[in-house]
């Protein structure tokens, strides 16, 4: 985690202290890598562009709308007709224009890699307000309710400062996937997803003056999960991780739900993990953490006792199929174990869901954020 501090605490409740005066917030530049491993790919300006060389002692002016094909030859960046040693920077000269590169289009300068495996890794660089714009509405619906998106705003602000640098050695701070946050340039904005992020400028969550390591998911179903056991490998947590009952929740869409595995996929994602052979003969839920989560399964195949992990066992079985370790029943029947369950996700910090069912009942994303993360301070970065 970079070294960043937090000042300026804002407002939190009515029994907090009176706000202090907003400190100056100036964003950093983030860099994600939306592109890995492409042969060649089709770069067009959809405005005025520079491309440079990694020196800066090389420029050009792109032509706008212009298909440019890049490849790799050896060190070399080939890009359009130009041949560049080392990585390349397009630098907008109009702050507002983008450039398609792939299937995506972005805002801000975008840096080209050559790879030694004669591939292109394509970096988009932009400060994390711009940032938000392509997260927000891809990590939560940019049609609900605007407190909803402000509380989901801050959460991921907060996730990316947290996390700036963690791939480093790849080239960028973060990916443009699930492993990070999903990032897909410009586009799915509107107009409430920009005033969510405009109106929450700057402000992160943290806890005793450090940034809280904050994750977010789409449902609880009705209890979010301890960070110390789902990721922290049973150590305690900071208090604003530790889970939280909710009431908000459980009417939604994957409040409850029931799926069918078969026996097939069920002794496949049993023997993902040890070799075991035989017939499927007894399969039931094992031991619970504090917040109600599945820990282990118990299983009996071809007469042997297995305690697996959860966790493993929702890997192999896809996170699409077993929405949540939050489960109620697990029963073994003729055609495989059908769960239910309730909730979608991990578990750990923002119930999306929650946030939105609160946003309806008219409650603000301050409390909205205090509510997933008691103790938590409401803070802006401060370099």
């Amino acid at each position: 985690m970079p070294a960043l501090l937090l000042a300026a605490v804002l407002a939190w409740s009515a029994a907090a202290p009176a706000p202090q005066a907003r400190a100056a917030y100036n964003e950093r530049l983030i860099q994600i890598g939306v592109l890995h491993g492409v042969r060649r790919l089709i770069i067009k300006p959809e405005g005025r562009f520079t491309l440079r060389d990694a020196a800066g002692r090389w420029q050009e002016e792109l032509l706008p709308y212009k298909d440019y094909r890049v490849s790799v030859d050896g060190d070399d960046l080939i890009f359009g007709p130009f041949h560049l040693r080392g990585q390349a920077r397009l630098v907008p000269q109009d702050p507002q224009a983008t450039v398609l590169a792939g299937s995506g289009r972005y805002r801000g300068s975008l840096i080209v890699k050559p790879v030694a495996d004669d591939s292109v890794t394509v970096v988009a660089e932009m400060g994390v307000e711009e940032y938000l714009l392509g997260v927000v509405p891809r990590e939560m619906e940019p049609g609900w309710p605007r407190e909803a998106l402000k509380a989901q705003a801050v959460v991921a602000r907060t996730f990316a400062y947290h996390h700036l640098g963690k791939y480093r050695k790849s080239g960028f701070d973060l990916t443009s996937d699930t492993r990070s946050q999903v990032y897909g340039g410009v586009g799915a904005d509107n107009e409430a997803v920009r005033r969510a992020v405009a109106e929450t400028r700057g402000e992160v969550l943290g806890f005793k003056g450090e940034l809280l390591d904050v994750y977010y998911h789409a449902c609880c179903g009705g209890h979010t999960a301890d960070y110390g056991q789902v990721w922290g490998q049973g150590a305690t947590a900071p208090v604003p991780l530790r889970g939280v009952k909710d009431r908000y929740c459980a009417k939604s869409p994957l409040g409850r739900w029931r799926v069918l595995v078969s026996k097939a996929d069920v002794l496949a994602a049993l023997q993902s993990r040890r070799l075991v052979g035989g017939r499927l003969k007894s399969f039931r839920l094992g031991r619970r953490d504090g917040a109600g989560y599945l820990r282990t399964f118990l299983a009996d195949i071809g007469g042997e006792a297995v305690v697996v992990s959860a966790e493993a066992f929702r890997k192999a079985v896809g996170p699409t199929v077993l929405r949540s370790l939050r489960l109620r029943s697990a029963k073994l029947r003729r055609q495989g174990v059908e769960f239910e369950g309730a909730g979608s996700g991990h578990g750990v910090g923002l119930c999306q869901w929650g946030a939105r069912m609160q946003a309806d009942a008219g409650r603000g994303y301050e409390k909205i954020l205090q509510y997933y993360f008691p103790g938590s301070t409401l803070s802006v970065v401060d370099e």
